[in-house]
């Protein structure tokens, strides 16, 4: 039986990337929901609060979103998309590789710093159950793509390992995903947003696992 994960999609060049939803109203109920989920939780967040933050009525939410979750999951692929068009423009030409992974690493933590509500996705297991049913479309359609192409380039220019890129996809993000939002919600403990030496050790993790070895790492033990 094959338990492989879903296939990611491919992701379009940045270049024919969808434009971004820039409808005033969708963003006044996002950046209206980001402060409540941060709050209250998304069990305890109401459609009413929401709207409330938004100064929208309920009428104009419900045309815009299916329910509370309908909104999460909007608002994440909202936050995701934006944060990494913006970074695929800001990469210098020629960037090799493994640059290019330093670089797409800590663009995660950095949506993870800079948007703390993203912590409720690991609030309760069918709130992550229904976000991993949609983590194609969410996340994997957007940083995914990236990323898939940085090891196509790595793998064909040898600084990366031969690998499955498909596999790869899986375990790097289930490795963020669990090192950055799940362990620390489960211990109740500070995680790499707060330690720095953990957050490296979780860069080098992968790095390494993908077969590179970083050329400050080769200078230091010459």
């Amino acid at each position: 039986m094959n338990n492989r994960a879903p296939t990611p999609p491919a992701a379009p060049s940045k270049a024919h990337r969808g434009p971004l939803d820039t409808d005033p109203k969708r963003q006044r109920f996002f950046e209206s929901a980001e402060g409540v989920f941060q709050r209250f939780g998304f069990r305890k967040a109401t459609v009413e609060e929401i709207c409330r933050g938004a100064g929208m009525s309920k009428r104009t939410f419900y045309q815009l979103f299916g329910d509370k979750q309908d909104l999460l999951f909007q608002l994440v692929e909202a936050v995701m998309n934006t944060r990494t068009v913006a970074w695929e423009a800001s990469l210098p030409e020629g960037l090799d590789p493994l640059s290019q992974l330093h670089s797409l690493l800590d663009l995660y933590a950095s949506i993870v710093r800079h948007h703390p509500f993203l912590k409720v996705l690991v609030e309760d297991l069918d709130l992550m159950r229904s976000v991993g049913a949609r983590t194609e479309e969410i996340r994997m359609s957007q940083m995914g793509g990236p990323f898939d192409r940085i090891l196509e380039e790595g793998v064909a220019t040898g600084q990366f390992r031969p690998l499955d890129r498909q596999a790869a996809l899986w375990v790097v993000f289930g490795i963020l995903d669990t090192g950055y939002l799940l362990t620390p919600a489960i211990m109740n403990a500070p995680g790499p947003l707060e330690d720095p030496v953990m957050a490296e050790e979780i860069k080098q993790f992968i790095v390494r696992g993908l077969g590179a070895i970083d050329q400050t790492d080769g200078e230091s033990e010459e």
